[in-house]
């Protein structure tokens, strides 16, 4: 399914939040931006939790904003970065719980539904566990788990990966992949190489308002011919750090290795560019 927002604004106490915002949502997409850009706050309108101001919400062709709220339709999960489950329960409880508030009153078809969900986020083994002696990985399948119990087609997750360890992080990252084949997804990040790694198209929004919206090699391309590697010694890196955009550094023996941004061809070896340097390379012409 596609989501399609249109002239999306919003103001808190009279500041302006988002303004004329307008996007067209699929695949796996992400949403980056500094803090403050109103990444949160575009996801909260569209799972029908937070008003606006003005604005039309689309699900492929059908209008699902109703005034000045998005309708609750339950083809929508929202996953929140901090969200709270019993800790004296179960996994299997909490599902159980969740699934009967959500009308599945068989128990029968109750755990057919739960042990389908428990298999989609690989903790079928763990069903019986509590959930205060879950890590944050799998505290997050759980999630997941109790969103596809309401089989919503659009799944959104703000910074679904803040908190965790790398390998939770690569697990959790590698059960986004899956679940895009069938869902369309929204990820909101500060972890750009999250969105790298999953996204078929990216949008960057900054103070309330859309900066880029595209694939993520057209992004790369704000970077290219800017994007030089060179190796530095130790003693001169807090010098060099003050002189040049420096967007990746790694200790190599008795030398740095550094990846920067810069106009000036003559500065180190040219390289391809990555993500994380073409949305720098963004933000820092929308300053100019």
């Amino acid at each position: 399914m596609d989501l399609y927002i249109k002239n999306l604004s919003k103001k808190i106490k009279k500041q302006p939040i988002l303004s004329q915002l307008s996007l067209h949502i699929t695949g796996i997409y992400g949403l980056l931006g500094p803090n403050g850009a109103g990444k949160t706050t575009v996801m909260k309108i569209i799972a029908g939790l937070s008003k606006m101001d003005d604005g039309e919400v689309f699900l492929n062709e059908e209008l699902i904003s109703r005034g000045t709220y998005v309708k609750r339709v339950g083809s929508i999960g929202y996953l929140p970065q901090d969200f709270q489950f019993y800790p004296q329960l179960t996994i299997f409880e909490v599902l159980e719980h969740i699934a009967v508030l959500q009308g599945i009153v068989d128990p029968s078809l109750i755990a057919t539904e739960i042990d389908a969900v428990l298999e989609v986020v690989n903790l079928s083994e763990q069903r019986h566990k509590k959930i205060h002696e879950l890590s944050g990985g799998m505290r997050r399948r759980v999630g997941i788990a109790q969103l596809l119990l309401r089989k919503p087609s659009i799944l959104i997750f703000d910074e679904p990966t803040a908190g965790l360890d790398i390998e939770e992080r690569i697990r959790f990252r590698n059960l986004l992949k899956v679940l895009g084949g069938n869902h369309t997804i929204i990820i909101s990040s500060h972890i750009v190489e999250d969105i790298e790694f999953l996204c078929t198209k990216i949008g960057v929004i900054r103070k309330g308002k859309k900066l880029f919206e595209g694939a993520p090699d057209a992004l790369k391309d704000y970077a290219k011919h800017k994007t030089f590697d060179l190796l530095i010694s130790k003693e001169d890196l807090d010098d060099f750090i003050l002189k040049h955009e420096v967007v990746y550094l790694e200790e190599q023996e008795e030398k740095i290795r550094v990846r920067i941004l810069s106009e000036d061809d003559d500065i180190g070896k040219s390289v391809s560019p990555r993500l994380m340097d073409g949305y720098l390379a963004l933000l820092q012409e929308d300053s100019l």
